[in-house]
């Protein structure tokens, strides 16, 4: 069923309806009137009310002398359908509406039920086109909040996105002041080293030779922020892994209990600055360097196209979480991403009593 027949249908029972009343009302003069015989004269009527609703319709986009124009040609014509219906086609069903064929009853009668179904038609047509006009407003009203409300969502979403520009760009500023503190604090303490050696320098070589060597420690740290290439050659990192390695020697009284050992030639091989003395570092802050049956092992053994680096300590036996060591191999594995991807493998072996760390970096 199509959208259109429930209004007909509304029609239809308003015409029966109609037809009805005026059968009872017509009966009271006319007993003789059938209800078929009420419904066969209202169809002129009928076609009147639509006839003129159609025009009606065509009116809305033409003139108004269109639409008086309009008027006399929809009477004269359904004037004439009218007369050839009443007088000639009802009369062979045996339905008499009028006695007399006077031409002046019939225009009488007939421009008063034109004037009134017209009525009608007018009445129901602008009603109807008041009521359309009305629901098309309040559609129009609805689809400009729904755009008023997307408008608004659409600018809330704006000033949120805004804002978390605005707080990534004051993150940076706060990470770039983080930075800048983390750089001077640094070259502070190197500056200052570089004070004491000059100091020390007078009274004791030995005191100023180790000064000297934390102060390259210090330098080197701090130029490892700088590399834009993110490698090193391997020989710097030894060189300052040796550094490293005489500053706790120093700590220790010359402690046999390291052993270190290079294996192979320098050919240019590269790798992420701080990479070896990161985890020597960590092994000296965790690691039992008193038992000489299990002594320190550092071991670098260098190939043309690859680094084999090695370290192995015994564990000191405290509670401390090796935490710090955890993350400072996660960074080591996130910056030899970026430079040897699929390049270079990273073993550990964390057991109860010992820790061995190998990597290898294919160049």
């Amino acid at each position: 069923m199509n959208k259109k027949t429930p209004e007909a249908l509304w029609h239809a029972l308003a015409w029966i309806i109609y037809t009805f009343l005026l059968y009872i009302v017509n009966h009271l003069t006319k007993p003789n009137i059938t209800i078929l015989g009420a419904l066969f004269i209202q169809l002129p009527f009928c076609s009147t009310f639509y006839i003129s609703i159609f025009f009606l319709q065509l009116n809305k986009t033409k003139s108004i002398l269109w639409g008086i124009f309009s008027f006399f040609i929809v009477f004269i014509f359904m004037g004439g359908i009218s007369f050839l219906y009443i007088y000639h086609v009802l009369p062979f069903w045996g339905i008499i509406m009028y006695t007399s064929k006077s031409i002046n009853q019939f225009l009488q009668s007939a421009t008063l039920g034109y004037i009134q179904y017209f009525a009608y038609a007018m009445l129901y047509f602008y009603l109807k086109e008041a009521l359309r006009k009305e629901r098309e407003l309040r559609l129009l009203q609805e689809e400009k909040s729904k755009i008023e409300q997307q408008k608004i969502q659409k600018e809330l979403e704006n000033a949120i996105l805004k804002q978390q520009e605005l707080n990534a760009q004051k993150e940076k500023l706060q990470f770039e002041y983080a930075f800048l503190q983390a750089q001077i604090n640094p070259h502070f303490l190197h500056n200052t080293l570089n004070v004491l050696f000059s100091q020390a320098l007078k009274y004791s070589p030995v005191l100023a030779d180790n000064i000297l060597k934390l102060s390259r420690i210090m330098r080197y740290s701090l130029e490892s922020l700088e590399f834009k290439s993110g490698r090193v050659s391997l020989q710097k990192e030894l060189e300052h892994l040796q550094t490293l390695l005489d500053i706790y020697n120093l700590r220790f009284g010359n402690s046999k209990n390291i052993l270190f050992s290079i294996e192979g030639e320098l050919c240019g091989q590269i790798l992420p600055p701080l990479s070896i003395i990161t985890i020597v570092e960590n092994a000296f802050k965790y690691g039992d360097l008193k038992d000489p049956n299990h002594p320190m092992q550092i071991k670098v053994v260098l190939q043309p196209k690859e680094i084999y680096f090695y370290c192995f300590n015994k564990k000191r036996k405290s509670n401390i979480q090796l935490s710090s060591l955890n993350i400072g191999i996660t960074n080591l594995s996130k910056r030899l991403d970026a430079y040897f991807k699929d390049m270079y493998t990273i073993n550990t072996q964390n057991d109860e009593e010992f820790y061995t760390f190998e990597l290898v970096v294919k160049n």
